[in-house]
């Protein structure tokens, strides 16, 4: 917990109180904000970019073909499906 939760008293009577749905909501919404959380704190650590050049430095390997591995690393960039 890199910010840490603080939990005041009307917070905890409010969760005291709650039904199993309205738990189940809270759970998840809480989840949820922590993983966005995570994904803004994680970034992207590798960018195409570094992956451009580390492909152009391999021998053998031609602009032409460069530019097909990286058509396909920028679709799993945007989120596109993985190809095997």
């Amino acid at each position: 917990m890199a910010k840490g939760i603080k939990l005041n008293r009307e917070q905890y009577k409010n969760v005291k109180r709650m039904d199993h749905k309205q738990m189940e909501t809270f759970v998840v919404n809480m989840y949820n904000a922590g993983y966005e959380d995570g994904k803004k704190t994680a970034g992207s650590r590798v960018k195409p970019s570094d992956i451009a050049v580390a492909i152009s430095e391999i021998k053998g390997i031609g602009t032409k073909k460069a530019a097909e591995i990286m058509a396909a690393v920028n679709k799993l960039y945007e989120g596109g499906t993985k190809q095997c």
